[in-house]
């Protein structure tokens, strides 16, 4: 994971992640992640971030894809 914070209130990540199985016929999978954050105050926070993951294509066909992604919008609380 990469963090970059452009100041008190913004910041930005980008994470990667690569299974590598080393079996014959198991494809490696494949994890990205894009994020943006804002920090409202010191106790609540909020990220926007899109996740993609590719299983490969000798992965089980679940709905006719070997790949799936997300955008997820998350807050958080510390109290």
């Amino acid at each position: 994971r990469a963090d970059q914070k452009w100041n008190d209130k913004w910041s930005t990540y980008v994470r990667y992640f690569d299974a590598s199985f080393d079996q014959p016929g198991v494809d490696n999978t494949k994890f990205y992640t894009l994020g943006v954050g804002y920090q409202l105050n010191p106790a609540v926070g909020f990220e926007l971030a899109y996740d993609k993951i590719d299983y490969g294509n000798n992965a089980p066909v679940v709905g006719g894809s070997t790949d799936d992604h997300v955008v997820r919008f998350r807050t958080l609380v510390n109290f």
